[in-house]
């Protein structure tokens, strides 16, 4: 009887222990701080906001990094481990990490990128709609430059003395001779076309570039609709578009992911 009460009371205690891995508070001088991973450097604490954060101490500092949402949905137990860089007493930890001239920055996901130029840090991620259709696959970003400018994204591209990314794969840049312009489509059109979204169409619109699609001309303007299935008509010397919805085809999974609403039938 005495050997199953004391089996039982370590059965009570055991199930009681607080988990290692869940969250916790710690307090450091009256001041006081709750999450995961809890660091402190003598001087302060720092707690991780989310079960895949991370906190450690980097050149006397407690510093946290917790990836985006989509990010951990995405990634699971597979979440590429972040980076933590110093410089100059500064301190930042993700993805890429790059420092210049006594700053330092991350990019927040693993496939975006950060580079630097003319004292300035310049950090770019893929959008969530990427991120949904390109899966882990999600290419990585690039960073370009044209004498001081810096731009970071997909298809870099130098214009009329400047330097443009677009944020998705499937963007264009175009110029005009004097500006520099990036198009790409829209979030819900990633989501109801995925990698087969076909490519955008650009024109030039009172010497402007127009990107999207069905472009349709009427004298010197142009217009294009944001979505394959949108359409473009001229009346009265004017071109109007217009886009069905496109989230009722598109998958639930990627919408949520981008933040979307599902259409639902009533």
């Amino acid at each position: 009887m005495l050997v199953s009460l004391v089996s039982v009371m370590t059965l009570v205690l055991l199930s009681a222990a607080p988990d290692p891995q869940g969250p916790t508070c710690r307090s450091i001088d009256s001041h006081v701080a709750c999450g995961y991973q809890c660091k402190s450097d003598g001087q302060r604490v720092r707690c991780a906001q989310t079960p895949q954060g991370r906190c450690q101490v980097v050149d006397g500092q407690a510093v946290c990094f917790d990836p985006p949402a989509h990010i951990v949905r995405l990634y699971g137990d597979a979440l590429p481990e972040p980076e933590c860089k110093t410089i100059d007493g500064q301190v930042a930890c993700g993805y890429q990490c790059a420092t210049q001239f006594g700053k330092v920055k991350c990019a927040r996901t693993p496939a975006g990128m950060c580079a630097g130029r003319s004292d300035e840090i310049v950090c770019f991620d893929p959008p969530p709609e990427v991120y949904a259709v390109y899966g882990r696959d999600t290419p990585k970003a690039e960073c370009r430059g044209n004498g001081p400018e810096l731009a970071c994204g997909y298809k870099c591209t130098l214009g009329a003395g400047k330097v443009a990314c677009s944020k998705t794969p499937l963007g264009v840049c175009r110029s005009d001779g004097l500006r520099l312009t990036c198009f790409d489509p829209p979030a819900h059109a990633f989501c109801a076309w995925g990698k087969s979204l076909p490519p955008l169409q650009c024109q030039l619109s009172d010497n402007q570039p127009v990107c999207g699609y069905g472009c349709t001309k009427a004298y010197s303007k142009v217009a294009c609709s944001a979505t394959p299935k949108g359409m473009c008509k001229v009346f009265d010397s004017e071109v109007f578009c217009f886009d069905p919805p496109t989230t009722e085809d598109a998958d639930p999974a990627c919408l949520s992911l981008v933040g979307l609403a599902t259409m639902t039938a009533p």
